[in-house]
């Protein structure tokens, strides 16, 4: 599944149970956690519990076995964003993946308001009008700034370039 979502245009990382998940989330929060309802150490709804414990609002679909309504009525008032069955057909997660991070993203009216914005090493103060990778501060154009804000407010967008304009001859 790991390669299929690689394949697919995801950045993947794995944890062997739901303890190295906590773990891998505490190390870098990821645009969304796929996991198994039935993990060693901590299981996936305990994992869903820990997560939206810690104020954290990230997309998480769970996986299992068990096709119970009660489990996936459970799963999902607890804080999951989907729930799927196994068996599935790979190609049903990738969409779901897709349309869970489209809801998400638009969820992201929070970021208009917010004063940093935040994507991988990048942080923008908006306020100020600053830009750093890392620790070093990089010097922008106002336009360019401009554009890295919308970028950063518009998460998992596709923004073609526009069309060259008309030649005159």
């Amino acid at each position: 599944m790991t390669a299929f979502l690689g394949r697919s245009g995801f950045d993947v990382r794995v944890a062997e149970d739901g303890r190295a998940g906590l773990a891998e989330v505490e190390r870098e929060v990821p645009d969304l956690v796929v996991c198994d309802v039935i993990m060693p150490h901590v299981d996936g709804r305990e994992f869903v519990r820990r997560i939206r414990g810690r104020q954290l609002w990230l997309p998480i679909i769970l996986l299992t076995q068990v096709g119970e309504s009660w489990e996936r009525s459970a799963a999902l008032d607890e804080g999951a964003d989907d729930y799927l069955n196994k068996p599935f057909d790979p190609h049903e997660l990738i969409s779901r993946i897709r349309a869970v991070l489209r809801r998400s993203s638009q969820g992201a009216g929070a970021l208009r308001g917010s004063q940093r914005l935040q994507a991988l090493d990048i942080t923008l103060d908006r306020t100020a009008r600053r830009v750093w990778r890392g620790d070093t501060e990089l010097t922008l154009t106002p336009k360019a700034l401009t554009l890295l804000e919308y970028l950063m407010l518009h998460p998992q967008e596709v923004h073609p370039s526009p069309a060259p304009a008309p030649s005159r001859a």
